[in-house]
């Protein structure tokens, strides 16, 4: 009986010993050793491991290091059904991962499910507690409940099946957020935000809600969106750029916008004709250059004063380049190549209102081009780093 209770004793030290020391998991013997532990107090890496199609990690509670899943061609499924706190939990580049399944987590300081392209079913409740939030190259329909009102990052990206966003718990973001090419209906919703610590950009959305947003600390971007109105009724201050490309916008108002840290670019929003006094009706300055292009029929900027860079106008409307020189003399540096149509024509006949040579607007091919190599270049930089 002595000799029982000896072995068992060592047999608990050994456990105990298991659970605070890196692994890497070469077989399913590894992860029961893995599993054994409620707190494993290290890092987890199943990586290119043939022959597993079920990865099951359910006794864990607790890992203070990371859980890395990545380039597991035969897994199908994930299941840490008791795990509520994680250091980093990433699954990444699994061809064939259909289902993961994390319902207790709620604290995760690097949260990543990137390149799963067969994965549809991700199960989380409640995460209130992140540094950084990535959902990319996926075909999920849902996310889950995120709670937590200041992360770091956000960044939802190429999930072809994804049509509701909702972050309305989130007020402010530490570092960026990117959401962009997810359902071709999708809803994003922020509508607590009000300052995010680096640069925004929001695209591919049927509707967005940003009415509290304040503050942006470095670029803020609209691409490729998919609705008509866009307000931003408390934005007050962009540190950077401010750039509006290739949207269906035909009205846009930043009522409470005074500065911008950089550049203006509004380019390529085939609906959008006129910036109008409600557009920008407090904008005072402008350090950077201004770049419009598209069909604009009229430029008012009534508060205006300072435009330190290049004003660079191109595009075919009814505005002329005196009327824009005009509208826009808080520029020093003025290049206008817009072709002014002659309202009276009814065959929309046109006159120069510019330089000499003719001028063709490629600028939606161009947009869409670079929207596109900026989300593809993307998600190869992150395969290739895993």
């Amino acid at each position: 009986m002595k000799c029982v209770l000896a072995f068992a004793a060592i047999a608990a030290l050994a456990a105990v010993g298991a659970c605070n020391k890196n692994v890497k998991v070469k077989s399913q013997t590894d992860l029961n050793t893995v599993n054994a532990c409620t707190k494993f107090e290290a890092d987890v890496v199943v990586d290119g491991v043939s022959g597993i199609g079920a990865l099951s990690l359910d006794n864990v509670e607790e890992i203070t290091g990371q859980l890395i899943i990545q380039n597991m061609y035969d897994l199908q499924t994930v299941s840490l059904g008791a795990l509520t706190s994680a250091g980093s939990f990433k699954v990444l580049n699994n061809t064939n991962v259909y289902k993961v399944d994390v319902p207790q987590l709620t604290s995760v300081d690097d949260f990543q499910i990137i390149v799963n392209p067969n994965l549809k079913e991700l199960t989380y409740s409640n995460i209130s507690s992140t540094t950084n939030f990535q959902i990319i190259g996926t075909h999920v329909s849902a996310l889950g409940v995120f709670a937590d009102s200041k992360p770091g990052n956000i960044e939802i990206l190429s999930n072809t099946d994804l049509q509701k966003l909702d972050f309305s718990a989130v007020t402010e973001t530490a570092g960026y957020i990117n959401i962009a090419n997810n359902g071709k209906n999708a809803n994003v919703t922020f509508s607590s935000l009000t300052q995010v610590g680096g640069n925004v950009s929001f695209a591919d959305a049927a509707t967005l809600d940003i009415s509290k947003l304040s503050s942006v600390k470095d670029d803020f971007s609209l691409y490729t969106n998919d609705f008509t109105n866009l307000t931003v009724p408390a934005l007050s201050t962009a540190d950077k750029s401010i750039t509006i490309s290739g949207n269906s916008f035909k009205a846009i108002a930043f009522p409470k916008l005074t500065e911008i840290g950089s550049s203006l670019n509004i380019v390529n929003n085939t609906n959008f004709k006129s910036i109008s006094k409600t557009t920008f009706p407090k904008l005072g300055s402008v350090p950077g250059s201004i770049v419009l292009q598209g069909s604009f029929d009229n430029i008012t900027f009534p508060s205006l004063k300072t435009v330190d860079g290049q004003v660079s106008l191109s595009g075919k409307g009814k505005l002329s380049c005196d009327d824009a020189e005009k509208a826009l003399s808080a520029a020093d540096n003025f290049d206008c190549s817009l072709e002014t149509v002659d309202d009276s024509s009814d065959g929309g006949s046109e006159v120069s209102g510019g330089d000499d040579n003719e001028s063709h607007d490629t600028s939606g091919a161009a947009a869409h081009t670079t929207v596109v190599a900026v989300i593809g270049g993307a998600i190869a930089l992150v395969a290739a780093c895993i």
